[in-house]
């Protein structure tokens, strides 16, 4: 068994670096994570947790939870964009008997807030930007930006698309611009039509460009996130505030539903960024210190499986520690029970934008759709899965 008292310090505070500090929890350990910003914040968005990862946070004891706060849509439906045709429905009615677990869409700040308040904001040492990383066969020693240094017997790096550990340790490309550019907003419910709160996941499509929209808080507020392609990306900000006419103009003359959505989208609450892509590592681990969530396997988000993948990442981890005699073989057993399920979760994703805006939206009435069914993304469970031994 690996000592209890063995120092894990995690670099990253969001959904990934959290749920990998919970499990650690579990597991009997006692983990830190070093967030940059100065304090957790609000997050003005929804999120779609699917079958997969929901069984994840319910094996760390949040199923009260969600059952009590997510939305479960009863179906998902794609529409044709100019047309407003239904074209296709994929009926979840059926998935907790199908994957043993929900489909569930909340807002996204109340996802953190329930892993903050599970893990503990006093294990959390905020405003602390990691500034250099040195990973070694005995530990690992971390230096942020103010001149502090901690020192950790591992280090679990869960710091994002552009994470400072996986640039330093890792022989990696840097991020590239996919072309996709994705925006989001969060909509009253009342400004809009009772369509837009019914228990669906309803998506727009047309060639270069779809629109999503579903319910969360309940019927409280609606959900959009629109998709679209651009040649360059120049700005840095991931959530970059944006002009309702802007995201407008690319969804010109389309359905009144998706009209409906755009005119009720306040003034100032939309945002846009740029969705940036790495290779696939073959490799997870240096030293003592290993990837995790969007440091490891980032992907665009035509599957929801970002949030899903970075949730099964930190349930295998506890798993691992747990398992495991050595810190070193714990750190293995992660590494290669992850790599292939999250390589094939982010090359399907990646793959995914082309498959909804390239072809001509009638196709998908009568072409089967390589979705998360048919790739059985859905009925992994990360509690339950053999560990690579």
């Amino acid at each position: 068994m690996i000592d209890a008292n063995t120092k894990i310090a995690i670099v990253g505070g969001g959904i990934g670096g959290l749920v990998a500090g919970i499990a650690l929890q579990k597991a009997g350990f006692n983990p830190v994570i070093y967030e940059r910003a100065p304090e957790f914040g609000e997050v003005g968005a929804g999120i779609s947790i699917s079958p997969n990862a929901t069984l994840g946070l319910e094996s760390l004891g949040f199923t009260d939870y969600l059952n009590a706060n997510a939305n479960e849509p009863l179906e998902q439906r794609l529409y044709h964009g100019e047309t407003g045709e239904l074209l296709k429905t994929f009926d979840r009615r059926d998935c907790r008997e199908t994957y043993k677990a929900a489909y569930c869409q909340l807002h996204r700040a109340d996802l953190l807030n329930m892993l903050i308040d599970a893990f503990g904001r006093s294990n959390c040492a905020m405003n602390h930007a990691l500034a250099a990383i040195d990973s070694r066969a005995d530990g690992v020693t971390l230096t942020f930006e103010d001149g502090s240094i901690a020192e950790a017997d591992v280090v679990i790096a869960a710091d994002g698309l552009r994470s400072i550990i996986r640039d330093s340790l890792f022989d990696s490309d840097p991020p590239e611009f996919s072309g996709h550019v994705a925006w989001r907003a969060l909509v009253p419910a009342e400004k809009l039509g009772p369509k837009s709160v019914d228990r669906l996941n309803i998506n727009h499509l047309g060639t270069g460009r779809n629109i999503v929209s579903y319910p969360v808080r309940g019927s409280e507020l609606v959900n959009i996130v629109a998709l679209t392609k651009a040649e360059a990306w120049a700005e840095e900000s991931w959530n970059a505030k944006a002009e309702k006419s802007e995201l407008a103009a690319h969804y010109e003359g389309w359905a009144d539903y998706v009209m409906e959505l755009l005119e009720a989208i306040p003034g100032d609450e939309l945002y846009r960024w740029g969705l940036f892509i790495r290779k696939p590592l073959e490799n997870w681990v240096s030293g003592r210190t290993a990837l995790l969530g969007d440091a490891a396997h980032p992907m665009l988000p035509y599957m929801g499986q970002g949030a899903s993948c970075a949730i099964e990442d930190g349930v295998i981890l506890g798993r691992a520690f747990a398992a495991a005699k050595t810190v070193d073989e714990a750190l293995k057993i992660y590494a290669d029970s992850r790599i292939e399920r999250a390589s094939l979760l982010q090359s399907e994703s990646n793959l995914g934008g082309e498959r909804l805006q390239t072809i001509d939206p009638y196709a998908f009435r009568n072409t089967p759709i390589k979705n998360e069914d048919a790739l059985g993304i859905f009925a992994y469970d990360p509690a339950t899965v053999p560990l690579v031994k």
